[in-house]
Order: C-alpha cells, then sequence, then structure tokens
C-alpha cells in the first residue's frame, strides 16, 4: 500500500495529458502512478471525461467580434462613460442645493392701463364730498363801540372781505383773557380750514370747543367733523356731528343731513 495523497496527480496530471510535461518528469511521473492507486485512479478518470468530451458532437461557437469592431465598441462605450460622467458632474456644479426663504414678494410693475396707487377709492369719495370747508358768516353778539378789541375788530373786518391771511394775523393778537378771545380762536380757524390749513384749524377750533360753553362751540364741533370729512375720517366726523346735535343749536339739522348721508353712502357700497 502506498501512503500518497495525489499529490503528484495534482502537480503533473494535467501537463501530462497535454503533452508539456517535460521528458523526464514524465518518465518519473510514469512510473510512480504505474505504482500509486491514487495517482492512478486520478489519470484514469481525467482520462475518461476527456475521451467522452471528444467523442461528442462539438457544438459551434459564435464567431468572435472582429478586433476592430471590438474596438470600436470599446472606444464607443468608454465615450459614453466619459460623457456621463462630465454631465452628472456638472449638473452637480449647476443644481446647488437651494435654502428655503421666504421670497420676497414681487414689486408689481403697473401697466398703461393700472389704476394709480393713490385714486380716491368709492368710500373716500362718498365721505369727502360731503364736507364744508366754506367760511361761515360771521353776526356779531352786539353793537361794538370804542370798548371792543381793536384787534379783533380789525380782524373781523379782513375776515369779511375774505382776506384771511390778514384775518389771522389780527385776530392773533386778541389776548387771552379778552371776551373775544375764544371768537376770535374760531374765526382764525374758519380762516385756516378755508386756506386749506386743515391741522392748524383743527387745533385751533378744539381749543374752543373744550373750552366749554360759549357762543362758538356749537359751530367748532361742526367744522371739527368738517375737517374730519375732508380727511376722509369717518369716526371723527361722526363723533363730532353727535356733539353738534347734543347741543340742540342752529347747526343740529345740518349736521343730522349730514349723519343720515354718510350711513346711506355706506349702506350702498
Amino acid at each position: 500500500m502506498t501512503n500518497c495523497t495525489g499529490t503528484p496527480a495534482e502537480r503533473n496530471l494535467e501537463d501530462y495529458l497535454l503533452g508539456t510535461l517535460p521528458e523526464a518528469e514524465a518518465v518519473e511521473f510514469e512510473e510512480h502512478y504505474f505504482d500509486c492507486p491514487v495517482c492512478l485512479a486520478q489519470l484514469e478518470a481525467l482520462q475518461a471525461v476527456t475521451l467522452k468530451l471528444r467523442s461528442e458532437p462539438r457544438k459551434p461557437l459564435k464567431a468572435p467580434i472582429p478586433w476592430p469592431v471590438r474596438f470600436a465598441a470599446l472606444g464607443a462605450i468608454a465615450a459614453m462613460l466619459v460623457a456621463g460622467f462630465f454631465a452628472f458632474r456638472e449638473g452637480r456644479r449647476t443644481q446647488q442645493p437651494t435654502v428655503a426663504v421666504a421670497p420676497a414678494a414681487p414689486t408689481p410693475q403697473p401697466g398703461p392701463s393700472a389704476v394709480p396707487s393713490k385714486a380716491p377709492s368709492m368710500a373716500t369719495a362718498a365721505i369727502s364730498h360731503l364736507a364744508d370747508l366754506t367760511l361761515p358768516a360771521f353776526r356779531a353778539p352786539n353793537l361794538r363801540g370804542e370798548s371792543g378789541n381793536p384787534q379783533f375788530e380789525a380782524g373781523m373786518k379782513f375776515y369779511a372781505s375774505h382776506d384771511c391771511p390778514r384775518a389771522v394775523r389780527s385776530l392773533a393778537q386778541v389776548p387771552s383773557a379778552d371776551g373775544d378771545s375764544l371768537a376770535a380762536r374760531f374765526y382764525s380757524g374758519a380762516c385756516m380750514m378755508q386756506d386749506g390749513d386743515l391741522a392748524g384749524a383743527s387745533k385751533s377750533l378744539r381749543g374752543v370747543a373744550d373750552a366749554g360753553d360759549s357762543a362758538q362751540q356749537e359751530a367748532a364741533f361742526y367744522y371739527l367733523a368738517q375737517i374730519a370729512l375732508a380727511n376722509n375720517d369717518a369716526t371723527g366726523a361722526r363723533r363730532y356731528l353727535s356733539r353738534t346735535i347734543a347741543l340742540h343749536g342752529d347747526l343740529e339739522r345740518r349736521a343730522r343731513s349730514e349723519l343720515a348721508k354718510m350711513s346711506e353712502g355706506e349702506s350702498q357700497r
């Protein structure tokens, strides 16, 4: 019995059958497997497989692609891979991740037919057309003699002739302690209203209205309402018209009429 594990057959068997094993090594291998059943069994098994393969009809192999075509195909594939790589890199470069931010609202560009942003609304027109900014008539409470305040008398002469700038300058000289001081402030406010100084007129008329009971208080509330109407201040107009009505004087009917017109205009919108 032999102690061979088949190593010589594993090392030499393929070259031996192909005839590529050197002569001396082939003789040595032959002398070995004649006495070694393990290596001989491997040789016989491989020979049997080889004979069986040779006896079976061989299937025709697919014709290999000629080498020029192979290289052309490989070149095309390589070109596609390179182009794809650069396209991918360019896409990564241009398509950067966007940061979510609140886009600013775009500035509207008015077209040729766009309505001007400062055009008066229907509500504005419905309020402002009620305003009565004409100079109130002056009625002297009593006949004035030499005891009257000369600045007040001079100012009211200018007022009667609708010379408001000179009237305001003269009335401003009436002392606050004089009995005609509230009348001077009221007619000064009326002149400012006539000349378009609505802020100055409102300040002067509020001083008269806030002074309490006087011959000019009702008129002060009424013309404060007219200034509010001109300024499109519906809330202020309602407040001053209501205070005019509460005094139940000569201007009550006009104030009620204007309140009714305001309510009618609002119901129609």
